[in-house]
């Protein structure tokens, strides 16, 4: 395995892929076709779509139109979780063998192998446990509101994933997808200390952690 001493070294490997277990089931689990998470969370958008609509028909949600901020505030915690869970997480300067180790299955494989496919999204022995951590928070805060508020946070990380998968892989020609991909790709190929943000460059402008070149 790979060992990462310095965050701030770039190594870009010429293989695509990279295999870090010898056990089948701790590559499995380390891994994910970028697929996955549509086949798991566009059925719970689905659903709580539905529940969404429900609960406004039975009267449940009394006021629908404060779905409309509680969509604005979904989205902005999203981006907040993308970048603090990038910057902090992701890119915590482990002391520890064992924590630096856990970082580069994580995240620092996706560094070392940018194209590798399998490693573009985070497995969902990950996402299913924090979607049900967030759906319980969002209940608490929101109760019955929780549904469509839920909905807009999850459809947010999908087109996260798509886009960081797309950043790599695909091209198009829209002027935003556009920008964030060369936003990230300077994180990946210029410097991994700076531009943690990727479905916007909001906190990275606010934090000052926007690669000035």
């Amino acid at each position: 395995m790979q060992a990462i001493e310095n965050k701030r070294k770039l190594y870009i490997a010429k293989r695509k892929a990279v295999r870090l277990f010898d056990g089948n089931l701790l590559e499995w689990a380390s891994t994910c076709h970028h697929i996955v998470p549509f086949i798991i969370f566009i059925p719970t958008i689905l659903f709580f779509s539905g529940l969404s609509i429900y609960y406004v028909l039975e009267g449940y949600i009394d006021k629908p139109l404060y779905i409309i901020p509680l969509s604005i505030g979904a989205i902005l915690l999203w981006t907040i979780i993308e970048y603090t869970g990038h910057r902090y997480v992701f890119h915590y300067n482990a002391t520890s063998t064992f924590g630096k180790r856990m970082l580069y299955v994580i995240h620092w494989a996706h560094h070392d192998y940018p194209d590798d496919t399998k490693r573009l999204v985070v497995p969902p022995l990950v996402t299913v446990p924090a979607g049900i951590l967030l759906y319980y928070l969002s209940y608490l805060a929101f109760g019955y509101y929780a549904a469509p508020f839920f909905t807009v946070l999850v459809s947010s990380y999908l087109i996260y994933d798509w886009c960081h998968f797309a950043c790599h892989h695909l091209n198009f020609k829209n002027p935003y997808f556009q920008k964030i991909k060369k936003h990230h790709l300077r994180h990946h190929y210029k410097d991994p200390d700076h531009d943690y943000g990727f479905t916007t460059t909001l906190w990275d402008d606010v934090l000052k952690t926007r690669l000035k070149i």
